[in-house]
């Protein structure tokens, strides 16, 4: 199945995964990344366009995966399956369960060993950007693997944990604290299925962002704790996938391949490619890894937590029960809101209220 307008508002997560044949140009040639503009991972093709679907190159600028090509001379069948038909890549994925915000609490460890194992892991053959890659350890022995060992997890602070342990919001203040249908990219929509969820549409050469809701004021964050679980597949990312907070005046949609969240001033975020934060980039171009003790191969899961505490004003990250640390602080005085920029077309990211906790003394005195 090619991708297609019908695919942009599915909400079968299978309808929008880049397949084999949507790699293949119009000649039948497999194609990979792109030396031109060097910011494409993977040539793109939806049917009725030559041009890359992400970069807007032309085919001959994507470099070639199968010198050969797969399909033959004038052949009518369809593409060849890539991978043969008796083996299965992994099994299908239940988009509304494995959200943590989405069933409201915290996976064990046992559970996040055998979701990791049934994703294939850092060896899966599904890199960060979504493109397959053909490894010489294909057929390689999947290792069991976590997130990082045991000794290098930190607990979360008290004041999140007992946010984390309590029964989850209930669905009306998610929506008053998810995406904002009014506050988004002319290229991104709010699914009318799922309020909780944005779908970005194929447009290449362009970044493009969406902010947050702040409950029925709309005035931003300038106090309390408040935590997300944010879901972003590894297969849906991109180049530039970067998460995190801004005020109302960070731009929402610029030209070019860039990590718009953390470019300005006004704004603040993690990009889950490079594993740094951004802020800034006159001053800080090259961004601060973040966290510091990670390992290279390791890959953000799927799902995990965005903690925001305007009350010390810091921002901070949480995988399943590892508590990443603090990647900003000096965030009080400011109004904030949640936001997410991405250039991979058809992505889909969801954002789920978990709860707030406010501080008895401080609420009573204003």
């Amino acid at each position: 199945m090619a991708l297609s307008a019908k695919s942009v508002h599915s909400s079968n997560p299978e309808n929008t995964q880049l397949q084999p044949h949507n790699k293949i140009d119009i000649h039948g040639v497999l194609r990979s990344s792109c030396s031109n503009c060097t910011e494409c991972p993977q040539f793109v093709s939806i049917p009725g366009h030559v041009l890359c679907a992400y970069c807007g190159c032309p085919p001959a600028r994507h470099g070639k995966a199968d010198p050969g090509g797969v399909k033959g001379e004038g052949s009518s069948e369809g593409v060849p399956p890539l991978v043969p038909a008796d083996r299965k890549r992994g099994r299908d994925r239940d988009m509304s369960a494995d959200s943590v915000g989405r069933v409201g609490r915290v996976l064990t460890d046992s559970e996040w060993d055998s979701e990791q194992d049934s994703e294939g892991g850092s060896d899966s053959e599904e890199t960060s950007s979504g493109v397959s890659s053909f490894a010489s350890n294909r057929g390689a022995r999947r290792q069991r693997r976590r997130w990082r060992p045991s000794w290098q997890v930190t607990a979360p602070p008290p004041r999140v944990s007992r946010l984390l342990e309590v029964e989850p919001v209930g669905r009306e203040v998610q929506l008053e604290h998810s995406w904002n249908e009014l506050d988004t990219s002319p290229n991104i929509y709010v699914k009318p299925e799922d309020p909780l969820t944005f779908h970005r549409n194929p447009v290449y050469q362009t970044s493009d962002a969406i902010r947050g809701k702040c409950g029925s004021e709309g005035d931003g964050y300038s106090c309390g704790l408040h935590v997300w679980a944010v879901h972003w597949p590894s297969a849906s990312r991109g180049t530039h996938p970067v998460v995190g907070v801004a005020t109302r005046d960070c731009h929402l949609t610029e030209p070019g391949y860039k990590r718009l969240v953390g470019s300005t001033g006004t704004s603040w975020g993690w990009c889950l490619k490079t594993m740094k934060v951004y802020h800034d980039s006159r001053k800080f171009r090259h961004g601060v890894p973040y966290p510091r003790d990670i390992d290279e191969k390791l890959k953000v899961p799927d799902t995990f937590y965005m903690i925001l505490d305007m009350d010390r004003g810091t921002l901070a990250f949480q995988a399943n029960n590892d508590f990443l640390g603090v990647a900003f602080s000096g965030l009080r005085g400011e109004e904030l809101f949640p936001i997410v920029s991405a250039v991979w077309g058809h992505c889909e990211v969801s954002l789920t209220y978990v709860g707030c906790h406010q501080f008895e003394r401080e609420r009573s005195l204003a």
